[in-house]
């Protein structure tokens, strides 16, 4: 099976302190991966390459088979398809659950109201919280919240 996400030789540092040095991972469609480290082991900094947020000195990116470290890319896009849920949510709390995960889509992809909601409500059910939609953040467990977090990603 071709991997959905391929790095491949990445290397980053940061003046003289190299951070990533000749990574190389493959992810599947569907598949889950956890990275684990010590403090200032490189993790953040690897998720930051593969989201476009942090340049690379070296190596290649490639995302469902496109290149998306080439410099012609438009990072832009290539963030519009990938999504981080970090340690904190930061889920809006004066909004609820549906309105969280559809914020997104509704205001940097210009979805109407009517098919981010169709959209959200079909991936809050896949991490099944379908039901809690109308709910509030606060109203939620710190595992639900996570759950929303990523269904937002």
């Amino acid at each position: 099976m071709t991997a959905l996400l391929r790095v491949e030789q990445v290397r980053k540092a940061f003046g003289t302190n190299l951070v990533l040095d000749s990574i190389d991972l493959d992810v599947e469609a569907h598949r889950c991966v956890v990275l684990i480290g010590a403090s200032g082991s490189g993790k953040s900094t690897l998720l930051r390459t593969i989201d476009l947020l942090e340049e690379i000195d070296d190596g290649a990116i490639w995302l469902d088979g496109e290149e998306i470290t080439d410099p012609r890319r438009d990072a832009n896009e290539v963030r519009s398809r990938l999504g981080m849920v970090f340690q904190s949510y930061n889920l809006f709390p004066h909004m609820r659950v549906l309105d969280n995960v559809t914020l997104a889509s509704r205001l940097v992809h210009r979805l109407p109201r009517a098919d981010a909601e169709e959209r959200a409500l079909a991936v809050l059910e896949r991490v099944g919280l379908a039901d809690r939609a109308r709910a509030y953040p606060d109203h939620l467990s710190g595992g639900q919240q996570q759950r929303v977090a990523i269904a937002r990603a």
